[in-house]
């Protein structure tokens, strides 16, 4: 895990837009002793924001008992209950609510950092359990259940757009777990989510600073004579990011692992991962339909504590393969550095 928060801090502006606003971005100066403070703070600055604004409140159906009929008459649902005889029926009908599956997730999540003792800054959680307190009317729900495809948004809820995809970092940028019935903040983030989040961070600092290189996810076709059907057979080749100028193209594929290289068991000799660099050579070259050498790729790897003592650089059939390290616990500038001096490899 990464020690350095403001970093993680940083890597989630330039990964999740939104997070740019003014007061969030004053955050970069401040000291947190732990992600989750930070993560505490930027949720009561969005939650501020939002309630200044006004919660939203939206037509949701209601479905109830009730002695006389409401709305729409919910026959099967009423015998299904055994209710026809009684002097009570089911009716649904539309009511004008702040109970929005939204709010619902706004609430949980609030609850979920006010009982967290993860949170050490007592100032602010003192501000969180100010601001729930504008929420009292509102429901929880199970935060593991939640379905974050099934969120849309329109002109009329769009500034809760960045409030709940704060909800969605904080939901699933950490492990939930399960104590006495109650789901609590366990570690931040696994490897498994820090590779997403690391992988974003660097395709999206490319959108901001360097649109003209047109960073993208590629879908890379096998260059390959065979019948459709044996086609189909093939893994599909998804780049992390595609940097293309002037006819040129660089590959990115960010790794972030725990180690960069691998033993050799007979001797214990330290070696670049081969599945990596099969991996990266075989997006290059199927990448390079005409052979004209203009493709390059490269291994991005999130430094460890290995000793990593240079780039290394290859040139495999007429095309170049690097590998690299980003350095994630410097300070951020010079990490910018570093991501501007890759695009040279293309640009220059």
């Amino acid at each position: 895990m990464i020690k350095n928060v403001k970093n993680i801090y940083w890597m989630m502006v330039y990964a999740f837009r939104g997070l740019e606003k003014k007061e969030i971005k004053s955050l970069s100066t401040e000291e947190f002793d732990s992600i989750y403070d930070l993560f505490c703070e930027i949720f009561n600055i969005c939650l501020t924001e939002q309630i200044k604004k006004g919660l939203k409140n939206e037509y949701i159906m209601i479905s109830e008992k009730t002695p006389t009929i409401k709305g729409k008459l919910n026959i099967d649902e009423t015998i299904k209950l055994n209710l026809i005889n009684t002097t009570k029926v089911i009716c649904e009908y539309d009511e004008f609510s702040i109970n929005t599956y939204m709010n619902k997730i706004i609430k949980s999540t609030a609850i979920l950092l006010i009982n967290s003792n993860k949170i050490r800054n007592i100032y602010i959680k003192e501000k969180l359990k100010k601001n729930i307190k504008y929420l009292g009317d509102i429901d929880t729900i199970d935060l593991k259940r939640i379905n974050w495809n099934s969120i849309k948004f329109s002109k009329n809820n769009i500034s809760y757009r960045v409030l709940i995809n704060v909800c969605y970092l904080i939901v699933n940028g950490t492990i939930l777990t399960q104590d006495e019935g109650k789901i609590i903040l366990s570690d931040f983030i696994d490897d498994q989510r820090m590779y997403k989040l690391y992988e974003k961070f660097i395709l999206e600092y490319y959108k901001v600073h360097f649109p003209q290189l047109k960073p993208s996810v590629r879908h890379i076709d096998w260059n390959v004579e065979c019948e459709e059907e044996s086609l189909a057979l093939l893994p599909n080749m998804i780049t992390d990011i595609t940097l293309q100028y002037e006819g040129k193209t660089l590959i990115i594929d960010a790794k972030y692992y725990s180690k960069i290289f691998q033993k050799n068991y007979m001797n214990d000799n330290e070696k670049f991962k081969s599945n990596n660099l099969y991996q990266i050579f075989t997006y290059v070259k199927n990448a390079d339909t005409d052979q004209t050498g203009k493709v390059k790729g490269m291994l991005l790897y999130a430094k460890t504590d290995e000793n990593f003592i240079k780039p290394a650089k290859y040139n495999m059939g007429n095309n170049e393969i690097f590998i690299d390290v980003l350095n994630l616990e410097e300070d951020f500038e010079k990490i910018k550095k570093k991501l501007n001096k890759i695009t040279e490899e293309i640009m220059r």
